[in-house]
């Protein structure tokens, strides 16, 4: 390997400058079929901003939206939405302390829709109009968003990142800036910083999708190569964040805080980001962090571990500074213990290095990640590739492909050693540049210790006399003995949807959708009914808290710390869980570990593991976070919302108290978790992906056909009651910041209907349309809201449709007025058409997509089982859409959004 030699670009993509400095970046990419994703990449955030214009970067972004040369305030929006891209889950920006970024994808099947989406990136560009009123409009929506990010990790990070960011600019330029400023800046400051820092330059054009380059890069010069630069443009500054000899401890508490953290983080100036050898630093160090927090994952898990939960990183907090931390969650008292534990470990690593093994294991992670996605660099989505040509072009990170990146990994992993990786402790953890954060509710305030007794712990560990860490010796084989196996009693395909019906010896149904969506991928699921409605009340704790345990505790001879190491290197994901009416189990594996993934399945059946030690350091650190979430109101609003919407029904209770938990009863649990799992012929099983059904029936026989069951003796759940309360109104104060919330929820029993179920999902969608008209551009008085509805058929058909905002206090009446009314207009009117197209035009934009996703199909495939619904329904969905009708969503409107169906929520600040 030269080290000097530079990190080549992906050579899919075409990257290029226009003679008036713009950048771009260009790569054709087939999916999902015809969409391209577009990026207006900025380099200029709060970081540039003068004391006067403190907000007006985030500002800019926000005016984007708020008409534009080609486009009148709220025309831009209402148009996108008419081809298919929603405001906010598609179209949306955001600003940085060094960049502001603006995220479109566009049709394109049609040129007129591809030739908008780029007239849309060349107004944001340069045609940002600025008028006053908009200006003014726009005000107290900044507000509202600055409003919902009140609260107790606003105030602590405000404290400690000034510390962070010791002595630079950035430490005075949060991008939401200062309101003072917001509400009341002349408009000509806000122009200029449009003028200064929007110009071709200082921005990059990235398009990445299904589209010819050619075509592209013509569209690029057309819409942008015209622009032209100011000729008194300031240079864009790059700000450096000062080192420093001396450790800061920052030590801070919150009346509302809802824990102990403690950080740990070790800065030095960023790293390069060229060459081949900058490649290979940045792997080891993340090598390093994966070994380090697998280590403290080990010791959470011990009996008065000196930490909840801990981990260590590697990574840029802004563009001038790297760093490595380490970070954990303490128990109240363990302070001292949690930070000297995080200082130790990385001194163990200093003194005697990590293990052969541990190498080992973190090589074959990353070697694997790099493998699959070299596979599926073909199937790749646009949107998980558009965002390295952002980052290449703000921060000068790697773009190199797969590719590359695979062939390179099989190159230097072999021969990266435990030597040098030891060496790394002692360039990752130094004695300068190194900040401590403890944050703690106000209740601990006379517990924490001082600045100088958190220093003392350096020099103390520096004393201790350390251990080599000890290896626990692992079997290789997940199963030492494989199960008798079943047999296929029957099998089917379904033609239509290419769907094989499997019949297994045992009575387990298995239906398998083979496809090409991915190359390395398969998706699972199994579903049976019953879940903890068939014990009784008296069980509800042990029986809510069955399927976590065996998450915490293991399968067969294997904690789940053993459980990763024996997995590292393996794409395998399984996951069980004994929900409200059912028990379920899900994950994803790639065709290469399908057996191991399906070894985890029967071990899930039949071997869950008991560990008392496990349990109980699960259960204490469970009433600890409880405990100190007492003082947090997001908790508190969350923990009283559950206790309302259940309606005293003990079965609905979800968030507990820290005594209540006393009441979980370990060897009960495990009984209820086993009885849920013991009839295999009470389960149906879903697989989607790339499976050759050959090799895969002789799996389903080894492994899924061998699981116990009883055909004969079928579970069904028990209806416990649960309905939300209606015709109801509830507030709950919480909370000192000057902020509320609103819950509109109507709910109700409905015999299910198709229709109905797809009409109260397309009422909640245009709903979202008209909210934010109203709530937020009209009245100003929100930054988010949202509308949505579904349709349910346990314990019985059900519908559920609801209304969610924060705002003003004083602005709660006004605001519910204002979504009746909107609610009102469909009721009398029904939507406009122009609303139900723009909805519907989404939703086969969203099908065509999802239609060649394993996800969606195994999904699908559940679904229509459970609700007792042909194959062929999955076809039928381009044509539902086309059915649905204005009077449609009128009268679905008409018959559930009424008061009488109504659960009213308004959470209130204290003492208001």
């Amino acid at each position: 390997m030269d080290p000097s030699q530079e990190v080549p670009l992906d050579p899919r993509v075409r990257m290029g400058v226009l003679s008036n400095g713009l950048t771009y970046y260009i790569q054709q990419n087939p999916k999902p079929e015809n969409k391209v994703e577009l990026r207006l990449a900025v380099n200029a955030g709060s970081v540039l901003e003068t004391d006067k214009q403190q907000g007006l970067a985030h500002f800019t972004e926000h005016m984007a939206f708020n008409g534009t040369r080609n486009f009148e305030k709220n025309e831009l929006v209402s148009y996108l939405q008419s081809i298919g891209v929603a405001f906010g889950a598609d179209l949306n920006a955001y600003t940085s302390f060094d960049e502001t970024v603006y995220i479109l994808p566009i049709p394109s099947d049609d040129e007129e829709k591809l030739r908008s989406g780029f007239l849309v990136l060349s107004d944001w560009a340069d045609g940002i109009l600025m008028r006053e009123e908009d200006i003014d409009a726009e005000r107290s929506i900044i507000v509202e968003e600055w409003r919902t990010g009140q609260g107790y990790s606003q105030r602590l990070r405000d404290q400690y990142l000034p510390i962070m960011l010791y002595n630079s600019q950035y430490a005075n330029r949060l991008p939401i800036g200062q309101m003072e400023i917001v509400e009341n800046f002349e408009y000509e400051t806000l122009r200029q910083f449009y003028r200064d820092w929007y110009r071709p330059d200082n921005m990059a054009v990235i398009a990445v999708g299904d589209a010819d380059p050619g075509a592209l890069l013509s569209l690029i010069e057309e819409f942008f190569g015209d622009m032209e630069n100011p000729k008194r443009a300031p240079k864009r500054k790059h700000f450096e964040v000062p080192e420093h000899e001396e450790t800061f401890v920052s030590i801070l508490t919150d009346h509302e805080a809802p824990g102990i953290q403690i950080q740990l983080f070790y800065k030095h100036k960023a790293l390069p980001t060229n060459t081949k050898v900058d490649y290979r630093n940045l792997l080891l160090r993340n090598l390093y962090g994966g070994m380090l927090t697998q280590r403290l994952d080990e010791i959470r898990q011990q009996p008065d571990a000196p930490f909840i939960f801990a981990g260590t990183g590697y990574g840029n907090f802004v563009r001038d500074l790297d760093y490595f931390s380490a970070s954990g969650v303490v128990a109240p008292g363990k302070i001292e213990a949690g930070i000297q534990a995080l200082i130790l470990e990385n001194e163990r690593v200093a003194q005697f290095g990590f293990t052969q093994a541990e190498l080992d294991r973190v090589k074959r992670a990353v070697m694997n990640n790099a493998e699959r996605a070299y596979k599926e660099m073909d199937k790749s989505e646009s949107s998980s590739l558009v965002g390295r040509y952002v980052n290449h072009f703000l921060k000068a990170r790697f773009a190199e492909g797969e590719a590359w990146k695979y062939e390179f990994y099989q190159e230097i992993i072999p021969e990266i050693t435990l030597e040098e990786m030891n060496a790394l402790a002692k360039a990752l953890v130094r004695e300068d540049n190194r900040v401590i954060i403890i944050t703690a509710p106000d209740t601990e305030k006379d517990n924490l210790p001082s600045e100088e007794q958190v220093l003392a712990l350096f020099d103390l560990v520096d004393q201790m006399e350390l251990a080599p860490y000890e290896e626990r010796l692992l079997g290789e084989q997940l199963l030492e003995v494989l199960p008798q196996p079943g047999s296929i009693l029957s099998k089917e395909h379904v033609e239509a949807v290419d769907v094989f019906e499997l019949v297994l010896s045992n009575g387990v149904k298995v239906f398998v959708k083979p496809t090409d969506f991915k190359n390395d991928e398969i998706v699972f699921s199994a579903r049976g009914e019953g879940g903890v409605s068939v014990f009784g009340d008296e069980d509800h704790y042990s029986a809510s808290y069955a399927g976590v345990l065996v998450n915490v505790m293991g399968i067969g001879d294997f904690t789940p710390s053993d459980l990763r190491k024996i997995l590292a290197g393996k794409s395998v994901s399984v996951t069980p869980n004994v929900g409200t009416y059912s028990q379920t189990i899900s994950g994803s594996t790639s065709p290469r570990d399908l057996e191991m993934a399906l070894q985890l399945i029967y071990l899930y059946f039949t071997s869950p593991r008991e560990d008392s030690q496990l349990f109980d350091v699960f259960i204490n650190n469970q009433k600890t976070q409880l405990a100190s979430a007492q003082s947090n109101p997001d908790y508190q609003f969350s923990k009283q919302l559950n206790r309302i919407i259940a309606d005293g029904n003990l079965r609905a209770s979800s968030i507990y108290d820290p005594e209540e938990l006393d009441q979980v009863d370990m060897p009960r649990a495990m009984e209820i978790y086993a009885d849920r799992f013991s009839n295999a012929a009470n389960f149906e099983f879903f697989f989607t992906g790339n499976i050759n059904m050959d090799t895969f029936i002789p799996l389903l026989e080894q492994y899924i056909a061998s699981l116990p069951a009883d055909p004969d003796n079928l579970d069904s759940f028990r209806d416990l009651g649960i309905r939300a309360p209606r015709g109801r109104s509830e507030n709950i104060e919480v909370g000192t910041d000057e902020k509320s919330q609103v819950i509109m929820l109507f709910t109700g029993e409905q015999e299910y209907d198709r229709n109905i179920a797809t009409d109260i999902t397309y009422l909640g969608e245009i709903l979202n349309i008209k909210l934010i008209e109203t709530l937020r551009e009209e009245i100003g008085g929100v930054y988010g809201v949202g509308a949505s509805g579904s349709m349910g058929i346990q314990p019985v058909g059900n519908f559920s449709f609801s209304i969610v905002f924060p705002c003003s206090p004083d602005m709660v009446d006004t605001l519910i007025e204002a979504a009746w009314e909107e609610v009102r207009k469909i009721q009398e009117n029904g939507p406009s058409e122009e609303d139900l197209n723009k909805v519907k035009e989404k939703r086969r934009i969203a099908l065509d997509e999802n239609l060649r996703r394993n996800n969606f199909w195994n999904a699908q495939m559940s679904t229509l089982r459970l609700y007792g619904l042909p194959w062929e329904a999955i076809l039928q969905a381009r044509e539902n859409i086309e059915a649905v009708t204005v009077e449609r969503i009128q009268r679905t409107a008409q018959e559930l959004l009424v008061k009488e169906n109504l659960l009213e929520v308004r959470k209130y600040p204290l003492s208001r």
